[in-house]
């Protein structure tokens, strides 16, 4: 199964202070490298999208924007998979979709990708369920033609503010249980204490004084 992967890391962070989840860090990694790294276990191509720092990331990756900025996550994975399909070799098999802001979200990757790899052609995605039964439609794998097909249906409208969840709502999904932890992601100051995530502007800040 040939796999590309779109990696959304846009959003206004207002719960953080506007601090871009992208920059922080976990185990010397940013956030973002964390998940640019998970996607290419198993893909052959990563895109990144939102307003990003190509530094934070050490891995050889397409950037891209939603447009206009900040017009919402629907927006920005259209613009994702418009980049793909005009700069990738040939048509990927499935799309791997993931949030920046999961730190464990490696260990879940390869169990997405073997849910997807023996389901019936006529499932549209593997996604991630959480340990309270909510789906997790950026930490999911969607076959690429159901994906493109579920964009073009507001082709005329446009994605501007329109929801994941309003985005994917005609696929068929197959539920797959989020290992433990795999999902969890950073909104708050208190989510980023509990997964180990820092923000090294004010360490180094903290450092100098």
């Amino acid at each position: 199964m040939l796999i590309d992967a779109a990696v959304l890391a846009g959003g206004r962070f207002s719960r953080l202070g506007s601090v871009a989840k992208a920059s922080l860090q976990v185990d010397g990694h940013s956030l973002l490298e964390h998940a640019v790294s998970a996607a290419l276990s198993v893909s052959r191509t990563c895109i990144a999208v939102g307003p990003i720092d190509p530094g934070l990331i050490s891995t050889t990756v397409f950037i891209t924007r939603e447009d206009p900025p900040l017009s919402g996550p629907a927006a920005a994975l259209a613009a994702g998979v418009h980049h793909l399909s005009t700069n990738g070799t040939s048509e990927s098999d499935a799309i791997l979709v993931l949030a920046c802001d999961m730190p464990g979200i490696a260990a879940q990757v390869p169990v997405l990708a073997a849910a997807l790899a023996s389901a019936p052609a006529n499932v549209d995605g593997a996604i991630s369920v959480d340990v309270f039964g909510h789906r997790q439609p950026l930490a999911c794998l969607y076959r690429s033609r159901a994906l493109v097909g579920a964009i073009s249906r507001f082709a005329d409208v446009g994605l501007s503010g329109l929801s994941m969840r309003e985005l994917i709502e005609p696929l068929t999904l197959i539920p797959v249980a989020a290992l433990l932890g795999a999902t969890d992601d950073v909104d708050t100051w208190e989510d980023a204490a509990r997964l180990g995530a820092t923000d090294p502007a004010t360490e180094t800040k903290e450092a100098a004084e």
